[in-house]
């Protein structure tokens, strides 16, 4: 069982870090990593009531815009559109694709890619992102590096829950020829690396990054406990996820990860009192889906304790 749980930390109206895990299941730990599962809850903020949408949507999922009509809007803002993201995404959707006709640009497209990133069109919402960051104007605050480099953040996430880390890899390279040594691309980065099983990689680029001490993001730790634990480096594993969890006691991706070095170091019991911890933790989560299945597959071991 290979596996490579996503959990998403929350962002700014025009940003989207993610905080993500990879790891190998307890079967397959060696085989390469498959394709990612990108879940951006709390990715925008709550549902907006003063946003409408266009008379174009025509599916019963749209819930909260389409009671206004165009006429009631007289202008369109993007935080108005983002709030609408993660609790009306067809909203979003038919709000962006409005301002798109009335005149909307790169803020349009922008929250565009984003909603159908949260309806699951990953492949066009990639597409539409990784256009904005390598096409973006000269001048003006569109132009500014951290936006593109947030925004090709969000392409790369986007490419690799589209399944396709060589798109996800080239944006990150552009992104991190913009800004470089941006630290949320090289965690995009290493997530790419490890979805193409180069863990070596990984642990060379994110060695120097927890190098920093207090200043390094947690989630660098559990990536890099994950690619080591690939090469089989399982004391080092133990020790980068442990400073993880230290730093946040309850993040199921990092619980996950270490139930499955303890797993392969032999500690059964650990194992599953990770992965328990999951499921009390986020028991709606993607983590808890894949601690089910490693739960399972331990219940069938005949000798496991």
């Amino acid at each position: 069982m290979t596996h490579l749980p996503f959990l998403v930390r929350p962002v700014p109206v025009r940003c989207t870090p993610f905080v993500v895990t990879l790891g190998l299941g307890v079967l397959l730990a060696g085989a390469p990593a498959g394709a990612a599962t990108i879940r951006p809850a709390a990715r925008i903020g709550q549902a907006g009531a003063g946003a409408g949408a266009s008379a174009a949507h025509t599916g019963p999922e749209h819930t909260g815009a389409a009671h206004m009509g165009k006429d009631a809007r007289q202008s369109w803002t993007l935080p108005d559109c983002m709030s609408m993201v993660e609790e009306d995404p067809f909203g979003a959707r038919d709000y962006a694709q409005d301002w798109l006709k009335h005149g909307g640009n790169r803020e349009a497209r922008h929250c565009h890619a984003l909603a159908l990133l949260e309806l699951g069109n990953e492949q066009e919402a990639a597409q539409e992102l990784d256009d904005l960051v390598r096409n973006a104007p000269s001048s003006g605050p569109e132009s500014s590096a951290s936006l593109r480099a947030v925004m090709a953040e969000e392409a790369a996430e986007a490419w690799l829950s589209a399944g396709n880390p060589p798109g996800a890899l080239s944006i990150v390279d552009y992104g991190l020829s913009i800004r470089p040594g941006d630290t949320t691309l090289r965690l995009a980065k290493a997530r790419a690396l490890l979805e193409q099983g180069n863990a070596a990689a990984v642990v060379a680029d994110l060695t120097s990054l927890v190098a920093r001490g207090a200043d390094a993001p947690p989630e660098a730790f559990v990536l890099l406990a994950s690619a080591e634990r690939r090469l089989g480096q399982l004391d080092k594993a133990t020790q980068h996820i442990t400073l993880a969890l230290q730093r946040m006691p309850e993040n199921a991706a990092a619980l996950l990860e270490r139930g499955i070095i303890r797993e392969q170091v032999g500690d059964a019991t650990g194992a599953r009192a990770d992965w328990q911890h999951v499921l009390d933790v986020a028991p709606d989560s993607h983590e808890a889906d894949l601690a089910r299945q490693d739960l399972a597959v331990l219940a069938a071991d005949p000798d496991s304790p």
